[in-house]
This record gives structure tokens, C-alpha cells and sequence, in this order.
């Protein structure tokens, strides 16, 4: 759900070639490519372009919440190895979906439900008629 699944938001961090990488660690990783003469820069700088374009993007929100729920957010994020706040966007993401999607079809006009036809009476008039 989270469009920055790749991102991490938190430690300012991009996934890249199975790596986790800070904007210094993609810059210097370019650095060194270009040095060496590999210019086949482009995925990681790609890859710093877009994290740098999500940390603009990204606004920071505090939220106070009950001992009992944020421990409970932050073993959740533990064990899937991701950070808390990962794990609160997603959920919030996902809130706001659901209740969109209840809006709508709350707003959308009733379709009437399934009618009860008998055709017994039919059947029988077709059996008469030959």
C-alpha cells in the first residue's frame, strides 16, 4: 500500500540492489563508480533522485497514543523488520481507504435486492398451450 515501500522515510534511506542506502551512501557510491569508470550510474541515481524527491514530499506528524498501543506498534515492527513509522503510515493509509470506500458506498444509491419470482404458474400455462 505505502507507493515508498522502498523508501524508508525514518532512516532517510532507499532500497537498492538488496542494500539499504542514505543519500552520502548513494553520492559516494556514484563517486566511486565514476572513479573506477563505471558509468553505469543511472539506477543509482535514479534511486537518489527519488528518495530525495519522497523526504521533500514528506511532512513529519506527531502522534501521542497509549503505552499499551505503542508497544504493541513497536514489537509488531520489530518482528516484521520495518520501523514504527512505516508500520503507522500503512495503517493510516489503510483507515482512510477503508473509510472512503464505506463514503462511497454509503453515498452510491441502493440497488434493490434480489426478487422472488415464481414461474410455476408459467410453466404450467406453457404445458397447457401445446
Amino acid at each position: 500500500m505505502d507507493p515508498f515501500a522502498d523508501i524508508d522515510l525514518d532512516s532517510e534511506s532507499v532500497w537498492l540492489d538488496g542494500a539499504w542506502y542514505t543519500r552520502q551512501d548513494l553520492a559516494r557510491r556514484i563517486k566511486e563508480m565514476i572513479e573506477t569508470g563505471d558509468f553505469r550510474v543511472s539506477r543509482p541515481s535514479q534511486a537518489l533522485e527519488r528518495l530525495e524527491a519522497a523526504l521533500a514530499q514528506a511532512r513529519v506528524v506527531t502522534v501521542r497514543m497509549p503505552a499499551d498501543l505503542a508497544e504493541t506498534i513497536s514489537a509488531t515492527a520489530s518482528r516484521l523488520g520495518r520501523p514504527v513509522g512505516h508500520l503507522v503510515r500503512e495503517a493510516v493509509a489503510y483507515y482512510l481507504a477503508a473509510a472512503a470506500a464505506y463514503g462511497a458506498a454509503q453515498a452510491a444509491p441502493q440497488q434493490p435486492g434480489p426478487v422472488d419470482v415464481d414461474l410455476s404458474d408459467d410453466a404450467d400455462r406453457v404445458k397447457k398451450a401445446r
